[in-house]
């Protein structure tokens, strides 16, 4: 795949991220002095919410794999040497491997601060991984269906849509399948005490 082919890979991984993290954002529903904001006010900070994230995120995997180039050089470490040139020469890895250590420290953040608890923070990162790779096989799958539709364009609108779909579907199943491991019950509270 091509330099170009990549970065646009790259950056439809990106959207799909920030598609399947959407169902984590705490959006405020309410003014300060209680009163009920309008579905139009809630739509747009919403929206501004996402277009931040996704700029963010973008602008994070398209610059992932210089950053791993340059540990690459840097780093005294062999074996990690040998990684982060590896992780330089592919921005769909550097990409994907970025943004799960992003969104891995996001929310082990919101565990210490106790915003979310052990249960949810597994579910997340679960999700994020399975979600990531899903955006990432969709992407590649989108880019191939796009491209024989119509080539250049369609490459790039098949590859953000199958970036999106696949990081959805990833997220969904990898919480899922999270879920299951720890016995999938939504009343679980490890914090809980029997009285």
């Amino acid at each position: 795949m091509s330099v170009l082919g990549d970065l646009v890979m790259a950056a439809s991984v990106a959207v799909g991220n920030a598609a399947s993290r959407e169902r984590d954002r705490d959006m405020e529903t309410v003014h300060e002095d209680g009163r009920p904001k309008a579905l139009g006010e809630r739509a747009k900070q919403r929206w501004d919410a996402i277009a931040k994230e996704g700029v963010g995120k973008v602008i994070v995997a398209e610059t992932a794999h210089f950053g791993a180039r340059e540990l690459g050089r840097r780093l005294s470490n062999e074996t990690a040497k040998r990684v982060f040139r590896e992780l330089g020469k592919r921005p769909i890895a550097s990409a994907t491997a970025a943004l799960f250590a992003f969104d891995t420290a996001r929310d082990g953040w919101r565990l210490a601060k106790g915003d979310i608890d052990r249960r949810e923070f597994a579910e997340r990162v679960g999700g994020n991984g399975a979600g990531l790779v899903g955006s990432a096989g969709g992407a590649w799958v989108g880019s191939m269906v796009g491209t024989l539709a119509m080539p250049v364009v369609g490459t790039m609108v098949g590859s953000v849509i199958g970036g999106v779909v696949g990081g959805i579907g990833g997220d969904t199943w990898g919480r899922a399948k999270v879920r299951d491991l720890v016995g999938g019950d939504d009343d679980y509270d490890d914090d809980d005490d029997d009285q």
